[in-house]
């Protein structure tokens, strides 16, 4: 766990958070999917908004629903001199900090040279991409389906009203679909929506290796 967390307070400010937001329409039907982006150490948002553009401080779709909290000491090495244990906190925080910051500035530099898509190329991949610059947790295989696994499994959600939105419109479809289609209508989502996505990003993040990228000289 991480030291001293700065606080959380929504529904702007979520310091070394991913935050998640759903898309009309596609998170009411697949409630795991939605518009991710990564927080700086003070808690601005970035997130891949669309092609060739990093939105700052203005998630799209909205203001986040769900955020996982990061440890910043799981991507940058702590101070080890031998001074007052508040001296050491306050430095390796400073250092936590400049190193998160710069890696954050790092991966939009790569991502405002970069086309949208949303089956291959988005606003997961620009997280993931962040997080294998820094080895988060001392990896580099940071991708969407982990990604969207980390925040169905640790998201929290920002209050009862992101659960709402996350959760009713998905609900009432198919509670719908459920009374008047019976399990036919189970069974089209499942074999003509879910299982054809998993099997497209599991096979984008795993079959697929993504060479790194790295800030390109703007011309």
């Amino acid at each position: 766990m991480c030291e001293d967390p700065l606080p959380i307070v929504p529904p702007k400010q979520f310091p070394y958070c991913i935050v998640w937001v759903p898309i009309p329409v596609i998170t009411w039907l697949l409630p795991f999917v939605g518009h991710m982006g990564i927080c700086t150490s003070k808690g601005v948002t970035l997130d891949f908004a669309g092609p060739y553009f990093i939105s700052v401080d203005n998630l799209a779709f909205g203001t986040p629903a769900r955020y996982v909290r990061l440890d910043p000491a799981k991507a940058s090495a702590s101070s080890s001199a031998p001074l007052d244990p508040r001296v050491q906190l306050a430095l390796a925080r400073s250092a936590q900090d400049g190193q998160w910051d710069a890696a954050l500035q790092a991966a939009t530099q790569v991502y405002q040279q970069r086309m949208y898509n949303f089956l291959t190329d988005n606003c997961h991949c620009f997280v993931a991409q962040f997080l294998n610059d820094v080895a988060y947790d001392g990896s580099k295989n940071w991708n969407t389906v982990r990604l969207a696994t980390m925040v169905c499994l640790r998201g929290k959600h920002v209050s009862w009203w992101g659960a709402v939105k996350t959760w009713l419109p998905f609900c009432i479809i198919m509670g719908l679909g459920l009374a008047f289609g019976t399990w036919y209508f189970a069974l089209a989502w499942a074999c003509g929506l879910l299982l054809p996505l998993l099997l497209w990003f599991a096979y984008t993040s795993y079959a697929v290796q993504k060479k790194p990228q790295s800030p390109q000289p703007m011309s």
